[in-house]
């Protein structure tokens, strides 16, 4: 495959996108709320769970913020697929760590309708977790109910589809360093 093959759709969303938030913001966004984060966990000895494939490169910047001892992995767990609007949830992957007793602080790249987070935290609760933590980069403005708020949210965005820092559009564009927001034309109806 080569960038020919890159699907148009890709090509128009990135183009027609607008900026919501720049690198800089998001940098400094996440450097407020490591100082949180540590200043909550750095005695809690906690298991940092990292919800792929969004929550990536914001855990990998926490990471490197965050000075004080945790153990790390990760789950696979989404609504998305490729779609533009999220489905029922499928679990792709449980990580195979012991919660018993543990902090466990799950970390993702947007807390939306928080179905997602709420169901990891539920599976966590049972699997015996002493507590659970979480984290987003983006916590949607969203006028519904939700089952579970972000404990620690470094942005607040429009609900809106966003890509870039680890949200997607069609699989592609989670590398970016801003965050973007897809036309409503784009968006599965």
């Amino acid at each position: 495959m080569t960038a020919r093959d890159v699907p148009a759709a890709v090509r128009l969303a990135r183009q027609q996108a607008e900026l919501l938030v720049a690198p800089d913001t998001v940098q400094r966004a996440i450097d407020r709320v490591a100082v949180r984060l540590t200043l909550h966990l750095q005695e809690a000895n906690p298991l940092l769970l990292i919800v792929m494939h969004g929550g990536l490169p914001y855990a990998g910047e926490l990471l490197r913020r965050c000075a004080f001892p945790l153990e790390y992995g990760y789950l696979h767990v989404g609504r998305y697929g490729q779609a533009t609007r999220g489905s029922e949830l499928r679990w792709h992957a449980e990580p195979r760590y012991e919660l018993a007793g543990r902090t466990v602080l799950v970390v993702d790249d947007v807390l939306d309708r928080g179905h997602t987070l709420a169901a990891i935290r539920e599976w966590a609760i049972a699997a015996g977790a002493a507590s659970v933590v979480t984290s987003v980069l983006v916590d949607k403005a969203f006028a519904g109910a939700r089952p579970i708020a972000a404990d620690f949210a470094a942005l607040a965005c429009p609900d809106r589809y966003l890509f870039g820092c680890g949200m997607d559009f069609q699989g592609y564009w989670r590398n970016l360093t801003g965050i973007y927001a897809l036309p409503e034309a784009l968006v599965d109806p």
